[in-house]
């Protein structure tokens, strides 16, 4: 009896490895390949936990994630050390009520003239992840450009719906750009950034800004791998590379949901793009995301939706940018957008570029084959991120 329990067990551990083990790594992606297995695995195991310890009644899943990655992150930076941080002067403040880390190269801080700012919104689908998280990340901007970054504290979902996230952006920015010269720092030479759902905010900031008068304008932004639009879960890039961990089709949806209205019951009618009607689907906003369609125009008041808490908000430009009208997209400063082949986020950045093209702005759109969602903050591991970053940064130093 013993051996058949050691048995048993022995064949259950196998079984867990092997399900651990087996992570999808298109053979596309460049080496170091095991790396982007072990990211995926991560955030599987992240993922499973926080559900687990849901369902034993301890915590949510999106706070137990939270947690969960954070404490793994954690663990990385104390190995990691802080001597990418010599050279800086950093302070956390508060802008607008809205909490801030503020990035100053020692160069920035004695310099004669003033120089250029960045606002850089973080990643993490609204609801994971901090300024802690990017510190390696805004530290290197700041320290290879030599300029002022501001890193933004937003509030998260789902105890923060939209448009918490929206409006403390908005708040922070309109900050330093109104004070820019507390910090030395030129206000018409301010750029806003983000990845992911932070590129999702840089870009409905810069919507909103671009309308606001006696304000100074932003320079540039720079869009990673954004999140641009909840209307059409069946784009070539979700159906082709949603079953990749290092963000998966039912994890942006989920996403989506927590910041929309903290209700995943409706995440398969989401994921089966069941959320929009057959008149939403004909009209000129599906064509924003796949210009095959042929549209009729109608006006956003007249559509229905199926009965879903907050669904019409998809089609607000603060929510998901891509749906911003053809007038919305005049007098946008020039656009950097990156975008990976593998990620299911590739297909917004493309459609944003395009849009943004036909109206008439300024738009340099990096695309990298073997790239997956949130290989830049891997910049010192993968040589396609190395270059990814450099080109990052060479678009900056030009456009700010």
């Amino acid at each position: 009896m013993a051996v058949l329990k050691a048995a048993l067990v022995f064949v259950a551990v196998a079984v867990f490895l092997a399900y651990y083990c087996d992570e999808p790594v298109p053979q596309g992606i460049a080496e170091p390949r095991l790396f982007a297995k072990v990211v995926g695995m991560m955030f599987k195991t992240a993922k499973n936990l926080a559900k687990l310890a849901e369902y034993v009644g301890v915590g949510t899943q999106p706070r137990n994630t939270r947690s969960i990655v954070n404490a793994l992150i954690g663990v990385g930076l104390k190995l990691q050390g802080t001597s990418y941080r010599e050279g800086l002067q950093i302070s956390d403040a508060t802008f607008n009520g809205v909490k801030v880390r503020v990035y100053t190269p020692e160069s920035a801080a004695k310099s004669r003239t003033k120089v250029p700012g960045l606002v850089f919104i973080h990643g993490g689908g609204w609801v994971l992840l901090n300024v802690d998280g990017y510190d390696p990340l805004t530290a290197h901007i700041a320290k290879q450009l030599g300029i002022v970054v501001v890193s933004v504290e937003y509030r998260l979902a789902p105890e923060h719906l939209f448009p918490a996230a929206f409006d403390d952006c908005v708040a922070a920015t309109k900050f330093f750009l109104q004070n820019a010269e507390l910090y030395n720092v030129d206000r018409t030479r301010i750029g806003i950034s983000g990845d992911s759902a932070g590129g999702n905010l840089a870009a409905a900031v810069t919507l909103a800004l671009t309308k606001e008068k006696g304000l100074p304008k932003l320079k540039t932004q720079a869009l990673l791998y954004p999140a641009l639009q909840a209307l059409d879960f069946n784009t070539p890039s979700y159906t082709d590379h949603g079953h990749l961990n290092t963000l998966t089709k039912d994890s942006m949806v989920s996403f989506w949901l927590w910041y929309l209205s903290n209700d995943l019951s409706f995440k398969e009618v989401f994921k089966t793009n069941n959320h929009t009607s057959e008149q939403l689907k004909k009209s000129q906003y599906a064509g924003y995301v796949d210009h095959k369609v042929v549209v009729k125009s109608v006006k956003k008041g007249s559509i229905k939706f199926p009965e879903i808490p907050n669904v019409a908000i998809i089609l607000d430009p603060r929510f998901a940018p891509l749906m911003a009208d053809d007038a919305d997209f005049k007098g946008l400063p020039s656009t950097f957008v990156m975008t990976c082949e593998y990620d299911v986020l590739r297909d917004d950045g493309v459609m944003f570029a395009k849009r943004l093209q036909k109206a008439g702005a300024k738009v340099s759109h990096d695309h990298y084959k073997h790239g997956f969602h949130g290989f830049l903050n891997q910049f010192d591991v993968y040589e396609s991120a190395g270059t990814a970053m450099q080109n990052y940064l060479g678009y900056l130093k030009k456009n700010l």
